[in-house]
């Protein structure tokens, strides 16, 4: 599939769910953030860090650039403002660079080499596509964490973003 705006709309929505996450994030105490618990990524703030790592990761790879990264659960920071920032910073990255790409462009099967040194080959649409579904997954595991606090995490699945595109007076997702 290499619907402009379909690819687009996943990668805005992506954006905005991870607004929501850590907004949630930001609200709790600094040390459940960094509380290890039974998980994958051993944290919420590992599983935040992991997440920023493979956007870049992935965005290397679509723009035939290089990362820092030679292992899945990289620390990028331990500072929440800054990774907030750092993440806002690639949400637009993200969102300008979808904004920015023809049809071709997304058509285009990139061929990419993993951390681990797996490889493989997927259309550019394809790989935005599994950037918000990647994005979806762990900010599912971190709700989880959530659970182990307790606490309720915000919901952010894609009606509850259709709601709040509408209720901000913003154009209807497609």
């Amino acid at each position: 599939m290499t619907d402009k705006t379909y690819v687009q709309t996943l990668i805005d929505y992506n954006a905005w769910a991870n607004e929501v996450c850590y907004k949630s994030v930001m609200a709790l105490p600094p040390e459940e953030i960094s509380k290890e618990r039974p998980s994958l990524l051993v944290s919420i703030l590992a599983s935040l860090n992991h997440l920023l790592a493979m956007d870049e990761v992935w965005l290397a790879h679509m723009t035939g650039g290089t990362h820092p990264y030679t292992e899945l659960r990289a620390m990028i920071t331990e500072d929440m403002a800054e990774l907030w920032q750092k993440r806002q910073e690639m949400d637009k990255t993200l969102t300008d660079y979808t904004a920015g790409l023809s049809e071709a462009e997304l058509s285009e099967v990139i061929d990419y080499t993993m951390i681990e040194g797996k490889q493989g080959s997927l259309s550019r649409a394809m790989m935005l596509s599994h950037l918000a579904l990647h994005g979806n997954y762990h900010r599912g595991w971190i709700a989880g964490l959530f659970g182990q606090i307790p606490q309720l995490p915000t919901a952010s699945d894609l009606p509850v973003y259709e709601r709040a595109l509408r209720e901000g007076g913003l154009p209807a997702m497609p």
